[in-house]
Parts: C-alpha cells; sequence; structure tokens
C-alpha cells in the first residue's frame, strides 16, 4: 500500500507541474477514427513475478457515429488473456493455487456521452476459452524469445468453451475545479465468462478535457472540428472499485466446457481493485501507463495480484 501512494504522488507531482502550461487553447483539427494497442503484464513491474493474470493483448479500432445529439464513439476489440498460477514447476494440480487458462474474445461497444459529465457504454462479446484460444501457444512462445522458463502444467488448463458475454459502464462526474476531477463508476457484467458488479471512483488531476473530448475515454476523436481548451492532455488518475464476483471462467470454468482433466477452483465473492495510471495525449497520440493491484480473485491464490500496463493510440482522419 506505501507504494501504491508514492507513485500516486509521483503521478499527481508531474501532472500538476504540467497543469499550468497546457491551458492555451487547443486547436480544431480533428480526427474520425482510432487505432490502439494494449498490453499488460506483470514483468512491466520488475518484480521477477509471473503469475495469476500474466499477459494480455489487445488491439482496438474506433469511430465516430455521425449525430448531432450526443457523441458516440464505435469500438471493435481483438483481445486475449493469459492466466497461470504461481509456481511455473506444475508437478501436480497441488501446485495449482490460480487455474491456467487462456481467453480469447472479440468485442464491441458503443461509449455514448450523454452530456459533459455522462458516459455510458454497453457492449458484447464472443471468445473462447481453453486450449483452443492459443493462450498456452503464445506464452511458451514469448517465454521463448526472452530466455523465459516455460509453466508446465497448462496440460490441466481450462478445457475449451465457447463464452458470450455482454454488460454496461456508467460513469459520471461528481464534482469538478482547478484541475481536479471525481467520478462515480458502476459496471455490470452478465455473461458465461464473467458475471459481476463493480462500484467504484475516479480521481482524475492534472491538465484533462471534458469526457466527450478526453483521452481519459479514448474519446479524442470526432466527425467535426471542435476547439479544446488546451493544445494537450497530461493527467493522473486513481481507480478504486469494490467487485462482487458471481461467476468467473478463468477460475471456475466453461459452464458448458467439458471439466476433463482441467484444474479449476472457486471463486472469491468480494474482490477489491484499484488503477493507478498516468495519460499523455497530443496530437495523433495517445499514451497511457498504468498500475492494477488487486485482492485475490479465488481463495487459493498465495499472493495478491499486481501488473503493469502500456497503451498507445494512433488517431487517423
Amino acid at each position: 500500500m506505501i507504494k501504491l501512494v508514492h507513485l500516486y504522488s509521483l503521478l499527481l507531482l508531474l501532472s500538476l507541474c504540467l497543469t499550468g502550461k497546457v491551458f492555451s487553447q487547443g486547436n480544431s483539427k480533428y480526427y474520425s477514427k482510432e487505432i490502439s494497442f494494449k498490453t499488460d503484464n506483470d514483468a512491466y513491474l520488475f518484480t521477477l513475478k509471473d503469475a495469476y493474470y500474466t499477459n494480455g493483448f489487445f488491439f482496438d479500432y474506433a469511430w465516430v457515429s455521425a449525430t448531432k445529439k450526443v457523441k458516440k464513439i464505435q469500438r471493435v476489440e481483438l483481445g486475449q488473456m493469459i492466466y497461470t498460477p504461481l509456481k511455473r514447476a506444475t508437478r501436480s494440480t497441488a501446485d495449482i493455487d490460480r487455474p491456467y487458462c487462456g481467453y480469447l474474445f472479440l468485442k464491441y461497444q458503443q461509449t455514448t456521452f450523454l452530456n459533459h459529465k455522462t458516459v455510458f457504454r454497453p457492449f458484447i462479446s464472443i471468445g473462447l476459452l481453453g486450449r483452443a484460444s492459443g493462450g498456452e501457444g503464445l506464452q511458451n512462445t514469448y517465454h521463448q524469445w526472452l530466455g523465459y522458463a516455460k509453466f508446465t502444467g497448462w496440460k490441466y488448463q481450462i478445457s475449451n468453451a465457447i463464452s458470450f458475454d455482454m454488460g454496461m459502464a456508467y460513469a459520471k462526474t461528481i464534482q469538478e475545479s482547478n484541475g481536479v476531477k471525481l467520478m462515480g463508476t458502476a459496471e455490470l457484467n452478465l455473461g458465461t465468462t464473467f458475471t459481476n458488479v463493480k462500484l467504484g471512483g475516479m480521481l482524475i488531476t492534472g491538465a484533462f478535457e471534458q469526457n466527450e473530448e478526453s483521452a481519459l475515454w479514448n474519446a479524442r476523436i470526432g466527425s467535426k472540428a471542435v476547439t479544446t481548451k488546451r493544445k494537450y492532455e497530461f493527467f493522473g488518475y486513481w481507480h478504486p472499485q469494490l467487485i462482487a464476483q458471481g461467476y468467473n471462467a478463468t477460475i471456475q470454468g466453461g459452464i458448458w466446457g467439458d471439466k476433463g482433466t482441467a484444474s479449476t477452483s472457486t471463486i472469491s465473492p468480494w474482490v477489491f481493485q484499484q488503477n493507478i495510471g498516468l495519460c499523455y495525449a497530443n496530437g495523433r497520440f495517445t499514451t497511457k501507463l498504468e498500475y492494477m493491484y488487486q485482492t485475490k480473485e479465488t481463495p487459493s491464490q498465495i499472493r495478491v495480484q499486481r501488473y503493469g500496463a502500456v497503451q498507445i493510440n494512433y488517431r487517423i482522419m
């Protein structure tokens, strides 16, 4: 927890130092489409730990809907997530404190900015769990490239299953003044992969735009020219959430999947998660760096979860 405070203090200091330098009015040039790449990995924290949610790759393509009433951003995402236990040398299921699992999915979501304060984001996705997701092959490949030892228990991974999910997220600005914004957030996920409810808040500090034009929501694209408050954004954010878990197929296995030789586990009913990040956006590019802390998703986990994330967005006409 002390490390979290120190990290957020650094982000806060950096963002506040630049706040006074970026309030000059931005130009009205606009971009209507955006591509982005995000990668999650615990190796980014330089702790020599490789476990639990150990890697994620996400490729996005977004475009703006033509509407005069509200701003809507459509987004298609292809993603893969890989989960492993703490011990690489898995001799039996007794060594597995968090199940092996790969999850490959295709998601469509729409972000609607109902007004300056309110954001609504529904989504629907279809995916594959188990060996069919390619998680085992991908991890073995990049571990070989980097000279890392392999995890030896993939034969116990969650069995193949098709997944269907849908959900929605809602956020609203509660207070905003002098480079500080407080938002309330809520999220509902229903499906055969994840069923949960997330409630939280978000503190943003630094130089940021209104929600509908901000990189916080990947919203620096539009269907027409808009004069922004500043030339670029630079801010830090803290997003704590309390999660009530109903189902997690990466731990319990697919609802319709054959359990076979898979090693599964039970879920923790309550999980606390917090994301601390830093975002810079200017012209065509957005860069985000993020640290995530999460308590145990399953009681059998030996340790809590920590990982880092890097995201790059590029806007096109």
